[in-house]
Formats: C-alpha cells, structure tokens, sequence
C-alpha cells in the first residue's frame, strides 16, 4: 500500500502489489534537468490501478495512471536529484499524451493531474504562479494550443478552400491561405480572447516595436512577428518540456548554431532581442533551403528533415506545406493554419469583435557596460534606485540573478532614464565590487588553495563566488576566478559606452554621454583607502550570514525575508530544486 497524499483536488490512494509498486519507480527516467531524451513508451499499468477521488472511484486509462505513479512518487521522495528525474519523466510522458492525445484535456483525471505536475514544475524551476506573469512557463501555451489541435481533427476536409476576404493582412509577403483548418483556428482564439488574445495585445506594444525593427533588419516578412505569439505568447522566459526555451523556443543546439550564448550564467534563448535575431536568421535560412515560407514555418516547428521527410512522401512534384501537410507531425499540421489565423487576428482586432488592449508603452531601458561578478541583481536595481524584479524583467537571461563573469564589461538592461544615478552609484562602490572575473576549469589534481594562489586570490572568495561550503571540487568543474591584472582590464574596457534603447524611436539606439564621476569616484577610493584599509581583511574574511530552516519554511520565503533570490540560495547552497528541511543550515551571502 503506497501511503495517501492530499493534493488540490484529489486524494489518491494508489493500491498496488509491492512488486508492481518497487518496478514502476524503476520506470522513471534519467534524464539532465534541462533537457530530455525521447520519452519511452509507458508501461503498461496494470488494470487493478485505480485512483480514489473525493466523490468517485475511476478507472483510468494505463498512461494517465502512470502519470499518477510518477506524480504520488515525485510528492514522496526527498532526494532533488530524484525529484528532477521524475520530475522530467512526468512531464515527458504527460507531453506525449496530450501531443498524440490532445483530446485527452477533456477528462477531468487528466486536467486534474496536468494542472498538479505543471504547478509541481513551476515550483521546482522557480517560476511564479501568477498566469499573467511574464515569466510563465510554457504551460498555458501549450494547452491552448493542444486544444485548438484537437478541435482541428474534428474538421472534415480540412484544406478545402474559404473565403478569407474579411480578414485579408495586406501587404503580407506569407501566403494567408484560407481553408477550414485556418477557419477553425481563428474561430478557437476568437472565442474566448481572455484566455490568450488579450495578454498577447498587451505583450505585443512592448515587444512588438523591437522585433519589427529586427525583423526589418534581417529582410525578413515583417508578420513573422505572429509567430512568436503562438511559440510563447510573447513571453520571454518561457520554457517547454522538451527543453525549449525563450520567446521563440530555442533548442539549446539552434540556439547555439545561430549564436546565443547558453551557459550556467547566461542563456540568451531568454534575450527577447539576441533571440529574435536568431529567430530571423533561421527563418531566413529555412526560406532559402525550401523557398516556401508556409515550409519555412514547419521546418521552425519540427526540423528541416522533418519537413524534408514529409514532403518525398508526397506525390507532387514540388510539394507544398499542404500537398505535405498529411504526412507531418499533427502539431505542425496545426501550427500554420494556428499562425495564419493569429495573424489575420491581429491585423484586423476590429473585424473580430477583439476590444483594444490597455495602452502600454514599447520595450526601452538604458544599456550599461558594467564590471563585477559579484555584483547581485539586487544591488544593480539599489544603484539604479529601482526593484529587482524590474531588473530580472529587463534582463532576462541571466539564470544566478547577478552579472556573469567576464574579463570585459557585461552590457545590463536599467530603467529609461536611470543611467545618470547608476553611474553615480556605481563610480562610489568598491573596487572589489566591480572586479572582473574569468572562468577557470578544474584539472585532475587541482585544489582550491592552488587555484587561489594561481589567480591571485583567497580560498574564502573562491567559495563566495562559487557558492562552496567547503573545498571538495571535481575536475571539469567551471569555478569563477577575479581577473589578476585588474586595473588593465578596466582601462581597457573605458571605450564601452552606455546606450539608450527606445524602440518608438528612430533610430532606436543612441550613445550616451558618459557620467563625469571618475574625480568624486578617486576621492572616495582615497578616503576608503586612509579610513578603512585596517578594516579590509576583516570584510574579506566575513564568515556568510547563516539562517537554520523551521518548520513550514519556503525557498521563496526565505528569500524575500533576505532580499535575494531563490537562484541565489541556491547557487550559495548547492541545492538543485527548491526542496528544504526543517533544522537545515542556509548560507545567505548577501
């Protein structure tokens, strides 16, 4: 007998024989946090498995039982290296069911388990609740477009041609075909536009602007701008199961090939702007290779031999998206005729009974070079006199909420207008503030007191900068290590300039002039210097801060009580998830 957990809407008992019990947690993957292997095929779950609910008992179908399995296991086992894994299995095999399955959202049991392994993965990856956030997972995304999916099977001879006159997109260089799948779409989104068009108006004044401008740019079709909204719906930090990340739901391999960086401290797949760039460069390479945009679009869904597969499948010959459209995954067989009725939406609020948005204002902030790895995003937002949140907005790809290491200068987002007090601020911190920092890897035999002597520093900064609490590290290991030539790597970095981004202007960047602080900033280096050198090696060597985990203690929590974030605890702390214990000792850096 497993034991009972109390969830939001069920308490389940799953009754199973020990044996069975002991081979199903054997099934989970093991898949890396932030990437997963093709699902295997589950199980089947023998037919005495069956959930206990508050008003029925039901028999379910095997996969959605094994989902239950995963999830009952997930909620009991302690282990953050386990969770991870069953965490990642879950969400796989529940993405295979809805992506064979859409249908499936209308039983009760299986939006009842969704809705529980999805809030599961917010919590663990450390996004916010709230569905309005910017920073949602993909979640919702993915369930309004599994729904408009399934509603497209329904559709008898889907690509016989309609009449779209009434919501033409002029000047569109993408064919706007009209057929019932497209019909369909547009009616599935028209209906409720609360659950998605409204956010996706909002969203679109603020980021809109800088991605036509990019769009523009790269010579690339300015209404691909539409395909963003049904990859993310506009949302920067979003993230899907498979691993996708960002507005345009960069894999981490396409994402590199078209240049974002993607590390432990940055994934670029997050910069609305580095990944629209990227974005239009690999349509435009799609375009080239097929020379068709609708096949341009299918190949960003599933991949160019994707596309490539479908189309020697087909009898004509030179085969379009819809003399292919049979033979592709069901999801790209809805994505475009998804993306053409967003964009005929769009185009035309009006001819849909879509009210107008809230007015919002474009993307704009100003563009600051700045030195110091161990500057945290809280202090960056105490210097810009604004909040943290407003700087994890603007600069989302960061992943440790604290600038990156880095030998030249890192480029932050600020509030528009912030720059002249940033500098200020900025100019009177102290040299160790803004000390550069390079990445050094681990070699066989290497020791963190070597390291230190090596680069010029102390074990205790070692520590503080890689979140170590004691001296064990591995080799391959990417520890942060200061910049020894500290003064020459400043100098060399004064041509960086700040900027300022404001993408309802023409053009949309501008240099600014730089702050004179450098006497006020020598004379109060000086004065530190007099007053407080007897004082330095005491701060160096300050032990962390350490706070000890009650009962009924979050991560959040924890965090908001000291002004840091959660990937700050648990970069400090070494912990994988967001899972503590009573009687736990935290080390708070900050």
């Amino acid at each position: 007998m497993r034991p009972r957990h109390t969830l939001s809407h069920w308490s389940r008992v799953l009754t199973l024989p020990l044996c069975t019990a002991l081979a199903l947690m054997l099934l989970t993957g093991c898949g890396a946090l932030s990437s997963f292997v093709p699902a295997p095929e589950p199980e089947r779950v023998p037919a005495d498995t069956i959930l206990v609910a508050d008003q029925d008992t039901t028999a379910l179908d095997p996969e959605v039982a094994r989902l239950y399995v995963l999830e009952s296991e997930l909620l009991s086992v302690k282990d953050s290296t386990r969770r991870a894994q069953l965490l990642n299995q879950a969400m796989a095999e529940l993405a295979a069911l809805l992506r064979t399955r859409p249908a499936a959202l209308e039983q009760s049991a299986v939006r009842s388990v969704y809705g529980d392994l999805t809030a599961e993965y917010r919590r663990f990856h450390g996004y916010p609740s709230d569905p309005d956030s910017t920073v949602l997972a993909r979640g919702q995304i993915f369930s309004v477009r599994a729904r408009l999916f399934a509603s497209l099977e329904e559709v008898e001879d889907p690509l016989l041609r309609t009449d779209g006159a009434r919501a033409e997109v002029e000047g569109s260089t993408i064919p706007m075909t009209s057929n019932r799948l497209v019909d369909q779409s547009t009616t599935y989104l028209r209906d409720d536009p609360s659950r998605h068009l409204d956010r996706w108006q909002e969203r679109v004044q603020v980021y809109g602007p800088m991605i036509e401008h990019i769009l523009a740019e790269e010579d690339v079709p300015q209404e691909l701008k539409y395909l963003a909204m049904i990859e993310s719906g506009l949302t920067p930090n979003a993230r899907s199961w498979a691993g996708a990340v960002g507005m345009w739901q960069f894999m981490p391999s396409t994402g590199r090939r078209y240049g974002l960086t993607i590390n432990a401290w940055v994934d670029e797949r997050r910069d609305p702007e580095k990944a629209t760039r990227a974005a239009a460069r690999y349509l435009s390479d799609l375009h080239d290779e097929f020379g068709d945009w609708h096949l341009a679009l299918a190949g960003f869904n599933c991949g160019e031999g994707c596309v490539q597969r479908a189309r020697r499948r087909s009898d004509a010959e030179n085969p379009s998206y819809w003399d292919a459209h049979e033979y592709l995954p069901q999801e790209t067989q809805g994505y475009v005729p998804m993306f053409i009725a967003a964009a005929r939406i769009m185009e035309n609020p009006e001819a849909f009974d879509i009210d107008p948005p809230e007015p919002a204002s474009p993307l704009a902030y100003d563009y600051v070079p700045v030195h110091g790895s161990r500057l945290s995003l809280g202090t960056v937002a105490s210097l810009a006199d604004t909040t943290r949140s407003a700087i994890e907005s603007l600069n989302p790809e960061l992943r440790r909420a604290r600038v990156p290491p880095s030998k030249e200068r890192y480029y932050l987002r600020i509030p528009l207008g912030s720059y002249p007090r940033f500098a200020w601020n900025y100019a009177d911190l102290p040299d160790e503030k803004k000390q550069p920092a390079t990445t050094y890897s681990v070699r066989r035999g290497d020791t963190l007191s070597e390291i230190a002597v090596r680069f010029g520093t102390s074990t205790a900064t070692l520590r503080r900068l890689n979140g170590l609490q004691g001296s064990i590290i591995r080799p391959g290991e990417e520890l942060v290590v200061p910049v020894q030539e500290y003064a020459s790597a400043l100098t060399a970095s004064d041509q960086q300039q700040p900027m300022r981004v404001q993408y309802d202007t023409s053009p949309p960047a501008r240099s600014l002039d730089a702050i004179e602080t450098a006497e006020a900033s020598a004379s109060a280096t000086a004065s530190d210097d007099r007053s407080t050198s007897s004082a330095e090696p005491e701060t160096a060597s300050r032990p962390p801060q350490t706070y000890r985990v009650s009962r009924g203690d979050t991560l959040g929590e924890i965090a908001q009580r000291f002004g840091v974030t959660i990937q700050e605890l648990q970069a400090w702390n070494d912990l994988d998830g967001t899972r503590i214990r009573p009687g736990q000792q935290l080390r708070i850096l900050d």
